[in-house]
């Protein structure tokens, strides 16, 4: 008897062992929230009374179930301005990298179906699902303000605090992740560069002294730089170099009397014009032509931009277009070519001209 009854004993004993243990140990499973991961707000502006876009970036770690929501609450201090579902764009994307992001529909008030709702209530904005979930570890992008495009064009309505300083924006809702994320407003979130590029402009003549030699009425003589005696075959006698940075480019002239006695100022080769002519034997005749090279828009006005004919139609106390910038441009070079021609009778004497070249920069 004594046996038995300490057989029934100690099966008792080792029973309530048995069931205390189980109880000790349900005690320990606690159910906490997830904190999300990766949470990141991004500000267009941290300045005081400013508008700012948001672009809201975080890894949910239990995921976005039907029916649950995510919801985001301004401290004090922001002002959300006026509801509109253009405002915002709800997205995800298909890992935890945020990137390649899906947007998702989104409509104002209640969800409905695949159609996430949007409701924003003094400071707290909340995304509802209807039937759309959102599996575990996904990244998801909330975009507010004009940086919201998906469903129409948003518009910048969340104004920063009025007193800097650190300002938590909390998350939570039913899907159960829970986190915060800490701006910090400033003063004056912009740095004022200055500097200045000096005005330039530059202006070069290759030469200042030209020939055309003896001129006769059986051939036509162009200009040299090089031959005293002239040229019979046509030769760039000089160049001009013009080089600015003004916006407006520049403008290059030319001012002068055509070929003139000097023993007889009232004797004169006749200019050609302001319309081109070919060079004509016989017929008095000064001009020149002028081709351009390594200039950025830039123009060879006429009468001088013909490629084989000549013009002029300058005086001593009047200036005539030689060719316009129309921007900045590096250097522009221009190769002058020289015609005179004369008539049977043209007056004897010894002729010359003196042509000033002006570049005047438009800045």
């Amino acid at each position: 008897m004594i046996k038995k009854k300490a057989t029934i004993s100690f099966v008792g004993l080792l029973t309530l062992a048995v069931v205390l243990l189980g109880a000790v140990a349900y005690k320990i499973q606690p159910v906490l929230a997830a904190a999300l991961q990766n949470l990141s707000d991004t500000q267009s502006s941290l300045k005081i009374s400013t508008l700012s876009d948001h672009t809201i970036q975080f890894v949910t770690q239990s995921g976005v179930g039907a029916g649950q929501s995510i919801s985001i609450t301004l401290p004090a201090g922001y002002a959300t301005g006026t509801f509109a579902i253009a405002n915002f764009d709800f997205a995800t994307s298909t890992s935890a990298s945020c990137s390649g992001f899906s947007n998702e529909p989104l409509q104002s008030g209640a969800a409905s179906g695949a159609t996430w709702g949007v409701t924003l209530a003094t400071s707290t904005l909340t995304i509802i699902s209807g039937t759309a979930t959102v599996p575990a570890n996904r990244c998801v992008q909330i975009r507010v303000g004009s940086n919201a495009t998906f469903g129409g064009t948003g518009t910048s309505t969340w104004t920063n605090p009025s007193t800097p300083g650190a300002y938590v924006i909390n998350f939570s809702g039913s899907f159960g992740d829970t986190g915060y994320v800490t701006e910090d407003i400033k003063t004056d979130d912009t740095i004022v560069m200055s500097g200045t590029v000096n005005q330039s402009l530059t202006f070069t003549i290759s030469t200042s002294t030209l020939y055309f030699g003896i001129l006769g009425a059986g051939a036509a003589k162009f200009a040299s730089s090089t031959n005293t005696a002239g040229d019979t075959a046509e030769t760039i006698a000089h160049t001009l170099a013009v080089g600015t940075n003004a916006p407006s480019g520049f403008t290059l002239a030319v001012r002068g009397q055509t070929l003139t006695s000097q023993q007889n100022l009232s004797n004169t080769i006749d200019f050609i014009g302001a319309i081109a002519a070919s060079s004509t034997v016989g017929t008095e005749q000064f001009g020149f032509r002028a081709s351009e090279t390594g200039g950025l828009g830039v123009t060879v006005s006429t009468p001088f931009s013909s490629a084989t004919s000549y013009g002029y139609n300058a005086t001593a106390t009047s200036s005539a277009t030689l060719a316009v910038g129309t921007g900045s441009t590096p250097t522009s070079t221009f190769s002058l070519r020289y015609v005179t021609n004369i008539g049977a009778i043209t007056e004897a004497g010894t002729y010359s001209a003196s042509l000033v070249y002006v570049a005047t920069a438009n800045f």
